[in-house]
């Protein structure tokens, strides 16, 4: 059921109401924030979202005034989503201040949370070139410094690495494992402060990961899995294909190329002319930024993988594959996948896979179909955290 007029508001609205599982958002307040907003009006959207959150800041620091720790993070935390929330509709222009400030306010606004919450959480800078990653380790919270089961999260095409606290992050902890989720290139304060561009080699980026997490005292370093969600279901098997430490590998939905999703809108000759940099078929090709919600829808791919035409984005999604790495896979993986998911390709890289595997579909029926099982997240969780249970605790 559709709760905006415009499809692409209501996907993003639905992503935010998700994170009523974790008190990152009000029901009321979110579909009330959204509704003021008219179809396609983005800079309406950018300042409805935004006076929101400021709403929310405001009641989260009269809380923590008062020593209501519950009240105070999940205020900060609410109004942390609504301003990720705010800047959505923003990122073909990486320069655009609004982007700037709304990002930045989103993370500190996180952060402020944490000393709230009932987990111990520690922003992290993870050593890689040529910018540090950025993230945080989450754990149960005390001084028991006990190594345990740790579940690495990296981040999705849009995402933020403190959105990721919503999308699992919450339901490792509930398991009694340690969770780490961080900014990769292309990702949340790589891109957006620094610049840093995607890259498809995401096996040298968990590589990095993983050095330094195996040396945390509270990790073991023998019981280590990793969940990718939306591009993570790229980038995490990306990721395990050249990292044999991995206990174990979550994947939803996978995705195993980019260009299988664009070869089929030309004639063979004319995907020649793209792959050939043609100067005429690349002017050609611009006309498909031809409108506002073009420009934004793709645009902000082409800023995340560095790409400054739509030519120029097609020629670098060819990169994008996991043929002849799949089959590298050696820990096991489940393969998740909501009905309708638009951006599944789960079946094929499941029929890829030579470890041990496990295949999952979520169905409309149940109440999590959709892209990531839309709002069917703690379905999600419960077939997860079970099967990762059987792979780390024994």
């Amino acid at each position: 059921m559709a709760l905006h007029d415009d499809a692409d508001m209501d996907a993003q609205l639905a992503r935010t109401l998700i994170g009523t599982v974790v008190g990152s958002a009000d029901l009321g307040e979110a579909l009330a924030t959204a509704q003021r907003v008219e179809p396609g009006r983005y800079d309406q959207w950018f300042d409805e979202w935004a006076a929101t959150s400021a709403r929310a800041e405001e009641a989260a620091d009269r809380a923590a005034a008062r020593g209501h720790d519950a009240l105070a993070g999940r205020g900060y935390l609410r109004a942390a989503e609504y301003r990720r929330q705010a800047y959505f509709f923003l990122r073909h222009d990486l320069g655009d201040p609004r982007l700037q400030s709304a990002y930045r306010a989103q993370r500190d606004l996180f952060r402020r949370a944490l000393g709230h919450l009932e987990w111990h959480v520690e922003a992290v800078s993870i050593p890689f070139d040529p910018v540090p990653l950025n993230g945080y380790l989450f754990r149960p919270q005390g001084e028991d410094p006990t190594p345990r089961p740790t579940v690495l999260f990296p981040v999705g095409f849009d995402s933020t690495c403190e959105e990721m606290y919503k999308y699992g992050v919450h339901g490792a902890l509930a398991m009694g494992w340690n969770a780490l989720a961080w900014d990769g290139p292309g990702q949340g304060g790589q891109l957006i402060e620094h610049g840093v561009t995607m890259r498809p080699d995401f096996e040298v980026v968990v590589n990095a990961v993983m050095e330094w997490t195996v040396r945390q005292r509270v990790v073991s370093p023998e019981r280590v899995a990793m969940v990718g969600r939306s591009l993570g279901g790229y980038l995490a098997p990306r990721g395990a294909s050249a990292e044999p430490r991995l206990r174990a590998l979550v994947c939803d939905p996978g995705q195993y190329d980019f260009t299988s999703r664009f070869v089929s809108m030309f004639a063979p000759e004319d995907w020649e002319r793209v792959l050939g940099s043609d100067p005429a078929m690349d002017a050609q090709l611009e006309g498909f930024l031809g409108d506002d919600r073009s420009r934004e829808f793709y645009g902000a791919r082409m800023a995340a993988m560095g790409a400054p035409t739509f030519g120029d984005w097609l020629r670098v999604l060819v990169s994008y594959t996991l043929e002849g790495r799949a089959e590298l896979i050696t820990c096991p993986t489940l393969v998740t996948e909501g009905e309708g998911d638009f951006a599944s390709q789960s079946s094929t890289l499941f029929d890829a896979l030579n470890c041990p595997k496990r295949f999952r579909q979520f169905t409309v029926a149940e109440g999590a179909g959709g892209h990531c099982e839309g709002m069917g997240q703690q379905l999600w969780l419960d077939e997860v955290c079970s099967w990762l249970s059987d792979q780390l605790d024994s």
